[in-house]
């Protein structure tokens, strides 16, 4: 039986006809055309013992499947990041699409039937409930747009950050929503980092993160990854903690002169809970500052506090 990963190919592409072929012990790979759309495939024999093989499970008489680990296929998703990056290069490649892939089991032979399903689909969750736009909202924000003044700049950091964090590409997202707050909170007396104390000179960067370290409780998964995070850091889980942790960060992602250090957009899974936890402070601060025009002067505070 061969097991097989498939992603569909993006870019400005031409494949003689219409197909390619290569072997890589113990690798296929292939590029090609189907309906209009191109693919990528990588694929390999595999028997009984595979850990690639997918396994039954029945919970209260009903069947349910789980999907092989993604490390024990982890060579083969480093040959397409490798792929990718030269093609962009080299290429019209644009990008291949990891976050929606196929995987596939396909017999060889009629002995080679060994699981319990031949492909399965893994997307990204695209599904979200959806808010009604108003002709009200419209009128408002175009008739506010001077005494917003220039929120559409930072906001547009923050806009481009979300589209990035449900595309799964969590460290652009997260350097991105970085911006936005480095916009509303930099130094202004130094430079434009935000430095490590800067949530005691700002009522809205203190109010936000207090806020925030209060939502991530609600997310298990998310919490223990800031508490490790803190742990490392020596830090306690306090808005200091949190900012320094994001700003660490911020300055691991701006170098890159340690590859076991910096940036690397083939391993985005370990920076999910980075990514959430800035999506998180950077909704309440975009809250803040859209309604902090219409508050008055001597009232805006109260409004950071609340």
């Amino acid at each position: 039986m061969r097991f097989e990963l498939q992603f569909k190919v993006y870019g400005n592409l031409k494949i003689i006809n219409d197909y390619i072929e290569i072997k890589r012990n113990p690798y296929t790979i292939k590029l090609f055309k189907d309906n209009f759309q191109f693919y990528i495939s990588i694929s390999k024999r595999i028997d009984e013992n595979s850990d690639c093989l997918p396994k039954l499970h029945f919970n209260n008489r009903i069947k349910e499947v789980i999907l092989p680990r993604e490390a024990s296929y982890s060579e083969m998703l480093e040959y397409i990041n490798h792929i990718e990056s030269f093609a962009a290069t080299d290429n019209k490649i644009e990008y291949i699409d990891k976050g929606n892939l196929e995987l596939k089991w396909i017999p060889e032979n009629d002995e080679d039937h060994f699981s319990p399903i031949t492909s399965c689909k893994k997307t990204l969750e695209t599904e979200q409930e959806l808010e009604a736009l108003s002709q009200n909202w419209l009128v408002q924000t175009v008739l506010h747009k001077r005494h917003l003044g220039e929120l559409f700049i930072p906001f547009s950091f923050f806009k481009d950050a979300k589209r990035m964090f449900y595309f799964a590409n969590y460290q652009t997202s997260f350097c991105t929503f970085y911006l936005m707050l480095e916009y509303f909170f930099h130094d202004k007396k130094r430079g434009w980092a935000i430095n490590n104390n800067a949530y005691k000179q700002d009522l809205c960067l203190r109010s936000s993160l207090d806020k925030t370290l209060n939502q991530i409780k609600l997310y298990p998964d998310h919490l223990r990854w800031l508490y490790d995070e803190l742990e490392l850091k020596r830090k306690k889980y306090d808005e200091e903690g949190l900012l320094t942790i994001l700003i660490a960060y911020r300055n691991d992602f701006s170098h890159a002169s340690d590859k076991n250090k910096n940036r690397n957009i083939f391993n985005e899974n370990k920076y999910f809970s980075l990514a959430f936890v800035t999506l998180v402070l950077s909704n309440f601060v975009v809250i803040k500052k859209r309604l902090a025009p219409f508050v008055s002067p001597s009232e805006l505070d109260d409004f950071y506090n609340k």
